[in-house]
């Protein structure tokens, strides 16, 4: 009988222990894709300690959490097939498959030596959690190792991108800087590159983009090293396939590049972090632009609270009532000499679009309207507790059950015997 004692408390050890477990803590990056599916936002690959990562992490938003300590976890056994920097994630219709477009690749043992990928595309399917290598038809092989390019995806399965570099992999092959434009159907898995377009911008990379009402807008960045004035917006019509350009008056909006863009509820385009001229911190940090007049107009955002350290090369997720803002650099305030490194950020910040403050934490019971990729599908984090939890629920019934079988089987043993000195029925 002690033994299954022993055995039932052990199962109840262990399973107030997976109830407990502590939260995986990712160690910071840089050139990381990151999407929304449901609650659970992902981030795939990235750059770490100077070498190219093949990671899968999420984050869970289906409970509140404080920033410190915010609930992460790593699929450890569906690493990326390669390690990957700056790919870009386009999502299906349903939310079953990511595909990363494009990134550059890394030799596994000598971080100085970059290599292109083995595949134009990668798929992830959110379900299986398994990768595959998916054919798309017309495919530009020009995106073959091609990072920071700069897309957006639509409610309709399309991923549109612009520009992009690809690096020089050789000390003899150049640094190709490109500014075509390219629409990736993930339910025909057929790729198109318009060619023929009249008033495309140049080359661009490190710049923010949104769309809004079938247009997208392409806010600062880099063009041939220079920054792109912030004073002229261009935006491509998703519908006529054509490009566009808008001034912006209002607030002085320093130029930027390696900052994020956020479409609020409200309609405004939000955007923050980034570096400026002298490859210091972007001022203001954060702004907002309205596209809905003519022309647009910039509002420089000062917020309710402290901000905390101004961000580049981020990632930026609109999640119901706030962004959060995960992993980047930190843009120092005043300009560095050029072999100075920016420090890593390995913290995560989350803003509140509804009163623009800087917030600590995550509260899934404040709500402002539906989040424009949510699911009502369980998440991945609650889907595996749900399995432990009914594995362990499982283990401890038929152990309990077995222990007073056991008990009652003695018991019957004890009637059916005959009484000696010193015997007590129970």
């Amino acid at each position: 009988m002690n033994s299954f004692r022993t055995l039932l408390y052990s199962l109840i050890v262990i399973s107030l222990t997976l109830t407990n477990v502590k939260c995986y803590i990712p160690d910071p990056r840089t050139g990381q894709a990151s999407v929304l599916v449901g609650s659970n936002l992902y981030f795939f690959g990235g750059t770490r300690n100077a070498k190219y990562n093949d990671q899968v992490l999420y984050l869970n938003l289906s409970s509140s959490f404080n920033t410190l300590s915010p609930p992460w976890s790593q699929i450890t056994t569906s690493p990326i097939p390669t390690p990957l920097d700056s790919p870009f994630p386009c999502l299906s219709t349903d939310g079953s498959t990511i595909y990363l477009v494009g990134g550059m690749s890394q030799d596994h043992s000598n971080s100085s030596i970059l290599m292109l990928p083995s595949s134009y595309t990668y798929a992830f399917n959110t379900n299986s959690l398994q990768w595959a290598t998916p054919n798309i038809s017309n495919f530009n092989i020009a995106f073959l190792g091609r990072e920071e390019i700069n897309g957006v995806a639509d409610s309709n399965g399309k991923c549109y991108f612009f520009g992009g570099y690809l690096t020089n992999i050789t000390t003899t092959s150049p640094t190709v800087a490109y500014n075509d434009t390219n629409i990736f159907d993930t339910k025909a898995m057929r790729w198109l590159t318009l060619t023929t377009l009249s008033n495309t911008p140049s080359s661009r990379i490190f710049c923010g983009v949104v769309l809004k009402n079938n247009f997208i807008y392409y806010i600062g960045g880099v063009d041939n090293r220079n920054e792109i004035d912030m004073k002229t917006i261009p935006s491509f019509d998703t519908v006529d396939l054509k490009w566009l350009y808008m001034s912006a008056s209002g607030d002085s909006v320093g130029t930027r590049y390696g900052h994020s863009a956020v479409l609020t509820q409200d309609g405004l385009i939000l955007i923050y972090g980034g570096l400026g001229r002298s490859s210091s911190q972007a001022l203001p940090d954060m702004a907002t632009l309205d596209v809905s007049v003519t022309p647009y107009v910039w509002k420089a955002i000062a917020t309710n609270n402290a901000p905390p350290q101004p961000l580049v090369f981020h990632s930026a997720t609109l999640y119901r009532i706030y962004i959060i803002f995960a992993f980047g650099r930190i843009a120092p305030s005043q300009p560095l000499p050029d072999s100075t490194p920016l420090t890593s950020n390995d913290k995560l910040y989350i803003f509140n679009v509804k009163n623009y403050t800087w917030v600590n934490t995550f509260d899934v019971t404040i709500t402002y309207g539906p989040n424009p990729t949510e699911s009502k599908s369980i998440s991945l984090g609650a889907k595996i507790g749900i399995g432990i939890g009914v594995i362990v629920a499982v283990g401890i019934m038929v152990v309990v059950g077995i222990f007073f079988y056991k008990k009652f089987h003695n018991r019957k043993g004890f009637r059916n015997s005959i009484a000696t000195p010193g015997t007590q029925y129970i």
